[in-house]
């Protein structure tokens, strides 16, 4: 996606919002994943990435794309990269998400709104809900008192 003031704040909006995501999907191993993507076993990559989401999204709100890469050579850590989809509220995103030892990027490829005729700054806050109502409510435990 060509990079504007818009698409930088919705990456960000993304990324504020995957954060305890990305937690979970770095407790799988990379070899696991690059293992997974190269013998073309998307299903589990697929249940990895529902793994990650229940505790933080409704069902179905964050899915895996069904697609992924990833390097792997002599010269530098290795990075895996997952397609990922976020439906809710009439918008849809698709974006990938690059898994490195020191790093976290998000490419946003796609957004889709069902209610044309926004502006993007009204565009953008929509995302921005779409991705609160998205979220599970999150349940303190009580001080002991």
């Amino acid at each position: 996606m060509k990079r504007t003031q818009y698409s930088v704040a919705r990456v960000e909006i993304i990324s504020e919002h995957l954060v305890e995501v990305i937690k979970d999907l770095r407790l799988v191993d990379v070899a696991d994943y690059i293992a997974f993507i190269r013998c073309e076993l998307f299903g589990n990559i697929a249940d990895i990435v529902n793994s990650a989401t229940e505790l933080t999204f409704y069902p179905d709100m964050l899915t895996f794309g069904l697609g992924g890469e990833y390097t792997l050579d002599w010269n530098s850590s290795p990075k895996v990269m997952l397609d990922l989809e976020f439906s809710n509220m009439g918008v849809n995103a698709y974006f990938r998400l690059t898994l490195a030892a020191d790093s976290t990027e998000i490419d946003l490829h796609h957004l889709r709104f069902a209610d044309t005729g926004r502006s993007p700054a009204d565009n953008t806050a929509l995302l921005a809900a779409a991705f609160e109502d998205a979220r599970l409510p999150q349940f303190t435990t009580p001080a002991n008192g």
